[in-house]
């Protein structure tokens, strides 16, 4: 009897899925090429890595301990004992900006995530639906947009209550516009692709189309604007710190170390100076890998 031939299975062809994934892929990876190329973005990463480390260990890299009281030293210079001086009460300044960046980290990362998640919220529904929706989201945001930041925060703080956690929450609140306008221009431009026709062509739900292949494909503004406000939430919530609003006494933190050193700026210069250079490089970091991470997101500048 005649062996039968053997039947091998035709080569798999590239649908659109593998297509999709590839370039999603191929277009993640040149953005990770251009970002590590970028002299900028690349000290922004390191000011941030040097942070985490120096937050992750503060117990190890203190000299001392951040409320330790010592009145027969106050307002020592800097020196081989005190790195940085001491304060108004004899503790160590250095000590305490170490355990500062532990706050600083924390009001960026909790801040900023209360923005993105009511931002994006806010900005993929009044893009996604559009019509009457987006018209009163948009006004609500436009309303809150025409307040200056600081003043809307000590607004927010004022009924809340002074306090660290009040001071992230109206900070967190403050940032809600900007997520939410970056969104809804994304979701425009997003929504009218034709892979949205195509899912809704084969009957998917508004909730699926706009969770599970809208909003991930805007992604890269929200990274990038999201990176860029942590910067601006440590800053924000060190003025509201500064003015006795956020977090209070004996919390290590920059905004109200500059609040309580302020009487003696001419006598003892340096217990204002050294909170003040923290946080502009803290800031500085996240804006210089904020402005590489844009670049290196945006198709445009591919070269």
């Amino acid at each position: 009897m005649p062996a039968l031939p053997q039947t091998t299975n035709p080569p798999e062809l590239p649908g659109p899925k593998n297509n999709a994934s590839a370039k999603s892929s191929s277009l993640w990876l040149d953005a990770l090429s251009r970002l590590v190329k970028s002299k900028t973005s690349f000290i922004g990463l390191c000011i941030i890595l040097l942070l985490i480390v120096i937050a992750i260990m503060a117990p190890i890299v203190a000299t001392h301990s951040p409320t330790d009281q010592q009145l027969l030293n106050r307002y020592l210079a800097p020196s081989a004992e005190h790195w940085l001086g001491t304060d108004e009460l004899g503790r160590d300044i250095f000590s305490r900006i170490v355990y500062g960046t532990r706050i600083s980290i924390q009001i960026g990362v909790i801040a900023v995530g209360i923005s993105a998640v009511i931002g994006i919220l806010l900005g993929g529904i009044a893009g996604y639906f559009g019509r009457w929706i987006d018209q009163v989201i948009m006004r609500i945001i436009d309303i809150m947009m025409a307040f200056p930041s600081i003043l809307l925060a000590i607004a927010l703080v004022a009924v809340l209550g002074p306090s660290l956690t009040n001071a992230m929450i109206a900070v967190g609140i403050v940032g809600v516009p900007q997520f939410a306008r970056i969104v809804r221009s994304t979701v425009l431009s997003v929504k009218e692709t034709e892979y949205i026709e195509a899912a809704r062509a084969i009957g998917a739900k508004n909730n699926r189309i706009l969770f599970q292949h809208v909003l991930p494909n805007c992604l890269a503004p929200i990274i990038v604007q999201a990176t860029l406000s942590v910067g601006t939430a440590i800053l924000d919530a060190a003025g509201l710190s500064f003015l006795g609003m956020g977090a209070q006494p004996p919390s290590p933190e920059w905004g109200a170390m500059l609040s309580d050193g302020r009487a003696a700026l001419q006598t003892a210069p340096w217990v204002v100076a050294f909170p003040g250079l923290a946080i502009f490089f803290v800031v500085l970091g996240f804006n210089l890998f904020g402005d590489g991470l844009r670049d290196a997101l945006d198709p445009r500048l591919k070269q």
